[in-house]
């Protein structure tokens, strides 16, 4: 699979915007824009807006080596939906800050145990509520049951109400010591798993591939860690075939998620319709309407592009979205690549994520046992936050350019 940086791909692409040349088409002569603040003044800005996300996309979609899922914890208690999700997004956040995937491989996931130490109201004027917890994360390995490491954390939230408190809470959790530690542990044993269960692997692979399940057969294969040597020989011999089957067979869907982009998008120029068409296999029954309809939609985006350019020189909104426009152009086979990668990692995770489900729900006490249970929607909560940061490379795009 091919693993762009999606940072790095961003900071490839503002170096280069200074020396973007037009690709044929009407020339334009935009007017200087001059941005408010000093270069250092912006850098700060930009650093401040990453550190608010806290993730690195990269990692969370693949990692440096070991992967697994997150665990949401159980809603009871003061433990709300909105709080499971508070503290799963914050156990993304650790993993990417450890080079770990956070998706993808429900062989080995990571989870936590809430155990509520106090729930109180103040006795001073304005009241305050406040809560602790005792939080216990652990690794589990979920072919076997074990759990291959853990670490303990405290946390305390104040606020005007319990619901308050509690989210003020999750904020508390943090990438300790204890935690690397654990996860530097975990991660040994995932290693050492893989390399003397080589063979178990490759029955998971070729029954998924048996049946068809050619995303599930790509998620358990992209799970074996670079580092365990002897068995990722086996990714190298698979991987091709197994990508054209998935492609094959999900080829109908990203048809239809590519109208659905194509429409969203009218005229405006969108690295992802690329990305949909490129991965519709071209002796599929798909490719042929999805040629037709990729081919209308570059013609709207060139007369889009064409009527702004002729306007740049005399309006100064037009001359900024031509700079922009001409940025997405020069970088249209990066940006198509990492979108081509998310689409395949949705697919994979999702039919990981669905198979996980299908063993917990045949287990009376849940595979996941006293954790919580398998994320949903943890792509949507990933790409949500991978635009978030696009809007802010972007905008530092448009001050650059």
């Amino acid at each position: 699979m091919h693993k762009q940086i999606i940072i790095l791909t961003f900071a490839a692409m503002l170096t280069g915007c200074n020396n973007s040349n037009n690709k044929g088409g009407t020339t334009f002569n935009p007017v200087e824009h001059e941005s408010s603040l000093t270069d250092s003044e912006r850098e700060a800005a930009i650093a401040a807006k990453r550190a608010e996300q806290d993730v690195n996309i990269d990692t969370l979609l693949y990692g440096h080596g070991v992967r697994f899922a997150i665990v949401q914890p159980k809603v009871e208690g003061d433990v709300t939906e909105d709080i499971a999700n508070r503290i799963s997004m914050k156990m993304l956040q650790i993993a990417a800050q450890n080079g770990i995937s956070g998706v993808g491989n429900y062989t080995f996931v990571l989870g936590t145990e809430i155990a509520q130490t106090s729930r109180t109201a103040t006795g001073t004027a304005p009241q305050k509520m406040a809560v602790g917890y005792d939080l216990t994360f652990k690794v589990m390995n979920t072919v076997t049951g074990d759990v291959y490491a853990t670490a303990v954390q405290q946390v305390a939230g104040v606020g005007n109400t319990f619901d308050e408190a509690n989210r003020n809470a999750v904020t508390q959790i943090k990438n300790t010591a204890a935690i690397q530690q654990m996860l530097v542990e975990a991660s040994q044993r995932i290693i050492a798993w893989y390399e003397a269960n080589t063979q178990t692997v490759r029955n998971m692979v070729e029954r998924a591939e048996g049946e068809g399940d050619y995303a599930l057969a790509l998620a358990i294969l992209n799970s074996i860690p670079p580092q365990a040597t002897g068995a990722y020989k086996y990714v190298a011999a698979k991987q091709d075939a197994l990508v054209k089957g998935m492609l094959h067979k999900q080829a109908a869907d990203i048809l239809a998620e590519m109208e659905a982009v194509i429409t969203s998008s009218g005229d405006g120029f969108n690295p992802a319709v690329g990305a949909y068409f490129r991965l519709i296999p071209t002796d599929s029954p798909e490719h042929k309407k999805a040629q037709q309809l990729y081919a209308d939609y570059e013609r709207k985006c060139q007369v889009r592009r064409a009527d702004v350019e002729a306007r740049a020189e005399r309006d100064s909104a037009a001359a900024r979205e031509a700079r922009k426009l001409q940025m997405l152009y020069d970088h249209e086979e990066e940006l198509a690549n990492i979108e081509a990668d998310k689409i395949k990692s949705k697919y994979q995770s999702m039919a990981s994520a669905k198979a996980a489900a299908a063993q917990s729900s045949s287990r009376p006490s849940g595979l996941f046992g006293s954790l919580g249970y398998a994320i949903g929607g943890t792509f949507e909560r990933i790409f949500k936050v991978a635009d978030t940061a696009g809007e802010i490379i972007t905008s530092k795009m448009e001050e650059e350019s």
